[in-house]
């Protein structure tokens, strides 16, 4: 409870100190703000639309890796079964 406590404290005072010494007026920082939300929002959906493009290709890859690790996984309990078994009777 004192690590929360502690942390609103901190952004609060963090917020009043910062309003009190910036540089510029008020009307200013909230433009800048309002395009700073406008161009991360812009991010966040040309990342989202990008990972929806790159899911199915990542998604493949991974199912084709997956198969190829079995199919080396069954190959080599073969080969190992195959040495373990004795050839025309030797050792």
């Amino acid at each position: 409870m004192g690590y929360i406590r502690g942390f609103v404290h901190g952004a609060v005072a963090g917020t009043l100190i910062g309003l009190w010494i910036a540089p510029q007026s008020g009307e200013r920082t909230r433009a800048q703000l309002r395009a700073f939300s406008r161009a991360a929002r812009d991010g966040i959906d040309t990342a989202q639309r990008t990972a929806q493009h790159v899911a199915p290709v990542v998604a493949e890859a991974a199912a084709l890796a997956r198969e190829q690790l079995e199919r080396r996984r069954h190959r080599e309990e073969a080969e190992t079964t195959f040495r373990a078994t004795p050839q025309n009777g030797h050792r």
